[in-house]
């Protein structure tokens, strides 16, 4: 009995042990070929759709070789984000030509042109990549685009490229910069004999400059020039409460009579405009640029109205030397020059003369708002190449032209009171030699000059010096003291 149950024991151990076995057996080749499902075969691998090239029959008993890669489409991207680090930053794939920029910075939110120094193959398509550091960005395919470089190109007047190479555009957008950040760019073709790599790969190193920001810069950058020029003309015992008038432009513009000048504001605001452009060009490409002959004469129309004019005023309402000199001995007007006051003046001084309406003056200032608009409008990469139309030169001229003549026949009191002291001193001076005459000497004194002059040309004398009083506090605000009136005959 015990002998049936050993081999019966037996039996069932070793029955077990050749089923594990099968078992495992049959585990090893499922990890080996793949799951596999239940009556079903293994399914054939697809080939990939950039490999079916037809594969030529094997010769009886050859070894078979495998299927040799199919050169990738040359408008094909070739790279994808997850293999940016393997195929650009790596540097495995061959190098490109070398790449050339018109600027130091790269400029954002517009189309910037990259050179590169081989010659142009039609069909060939460039693709472009930004690498952070950190992070990177592969161009959309519309946001790249591949060109001839042609003669009128600033890459090929700056000679840094030839015309019959290639320009690789790039539409940069805001986002793509902070701070002008350095980063690597790559530019990369994809007609690689050997699959879906980069045929060729260029880099260099640039930094990208935040458009916006830019924006911001400059405006802050004006801003804080036009409350500098208030500050630098503020009086002394100013306020904050009276220091905001101040920023009136009528006040910053103000001529020596304390008026507001139409041609200082027209030549503050072409130079701020000029300035503010120049500015943005240098943060968003790191360069200077040169001006345009348009811009260089709107400047010099500006600049010269604005001289002339001020010449015109100082000569139509400045008092004569000899006028000044009797004044000053008189005690009419104090030794030391008074300083213009330009409170009073408004936006109204620049459209009126003698406050009336000068449709001139309302002119020029219309024309030059219209050619600062024009300016900005064109941007900074125009600065060189902005032409302002000749006629709109010529109008801008005519109305400084027109605008100075008006002042210089525009009669003024400042004229008039230098002819009423012009004869206020000749009357003095004929009182003078009367009494001389009379004594037949020095007078000594105006109580001694009297009775040689006679009552009647005395008070004839007081009554024309009160006149020409009225006529100087007309002109001036400053009022004549009786005791001011007499002659000096001694």
């Amino acid at each position: 009995m015990l002998r049936l149950l050993f081999v019966a024991l037996c039996t069932v151990a070793m029955i077990s042990v050749s089923l594990c076995s099968k078992t495992k057996a049959q585990q090893h080749t499922a990890a080996d070929n793949g799951p596999v499902l239940a009556d079903q075969s293994p399914a054939p691998v697809q080939p990939r759709t950039d490999q079916l090239a037809e594969k030529p029959a094997a010769a009886p008993g050859a070894a078979e070789s495998p299927p040799a890669a199919t050169p990738s489409d040359p408008q094909k991207q070739c790279v994808k984000p997850g293999e940016f680090a393997v195929e650009l930053r790596s540097g495995r794939n061959p190098v490109g030509a070398p790449t050339v920029l018109a600027t130091n910075f790269l400029p954002t939110n517009q189309r910037v042109d990259i050179g590169v120094r081989v010659s142009f193959v039609d069909g060939v398509r460039y693709f472009a990549g930004i690498d952070y550091g950190d992070q990177t960005y592969i161009f959309k395919r519309q946001d790249v685009v591949t060109r001839r470089a042609a003669e009128s190109d600033p890459l090929v007047q700056k000679h840094l490229l030839e015309s019959d190479q290639t320009i690789v555009t790039l539409n940069m957008a805001d986002d793509l910069a902070s701070f002008w950040s350095r980063v690597d760019l790559y530019l990369y073709t994809c007609n690689s004999p050997v699959g879906q790599s980069p045929w060729r790969v260029s880099s260099v190193s640039v930094r990208l400059s935040p458009y916006w920001f830019s924006i911001f810069s400059v405006f802050v950058e004006i801003l804080a020039l036009y409350v500098w020029i208030a500050f630098a003309l503020r009086k002394q015992d100013h306020t904050f409460g009276s220091f905001m008038p101040a920023l009136n432009p009528a006040r910053v513009s103000a001529g020596p009579d304390g008026r507001g000048s139409l041609s200082t504001f027209q030549t503050l605001a072409f130079s701020l405009a000029v300035a503010a452009l120049i500015t943005l060009l240098l943060l968003q490409t790191g360069t200077l640029v040169d001006l345009s002959g348009s811009i260089l004469a709107l400047l010099g129309i500006s600049g010269i109205g604005a001289t002339i004019a001020k010449g015109t005023d100082s000569q139509r309402n400045t008092l004569s030397a000899d006028n000044r000199a009797w004044l000053l001995r008189h005690g009419w007007i104090p030794m030391a020059k008074a300083v213009v006051d330009p409170s009073n003046a408004t936006w109204r001084d620049f459209f009126t003369t003698d406050g009336v309406f000068d449709v001139y003056r309302y002119q020029s200032f219309i024309f030059g708002l219209v050619v600062i608009g024009g300016l900005i409008a064109a941007g900074v990469n125009q600065l060189s190449t902005f032409v302002v139309p000749n006629t709109i030169l010529g109008i801008v001229g005519l109305s400084q032209v027109v605008y100075i003549g008006g002042k210089l026949v525009t009669p003024t009191n400042i004229s008039d009171l230098n002819a009423a002291i012009a004869g206020l001193r000749s009357d003095e001076q004929k009182l003078k030699a009367a009494a001389v005459a009379k004594k037949q000497g020095q007078v000594g004194s105006l109580a001694e000059a009297i009775p040689l002059i006679g009552q009647d040309a005395y008070e004839a004398f007081r009554q024309k010096a009160r006149d020409v009083a009225a006529i100087f506090a007309d002109a001036t605000g400053i009022v004549i003291a009786e005791s001011s009136l007499e002659p000096l005959v001694t």
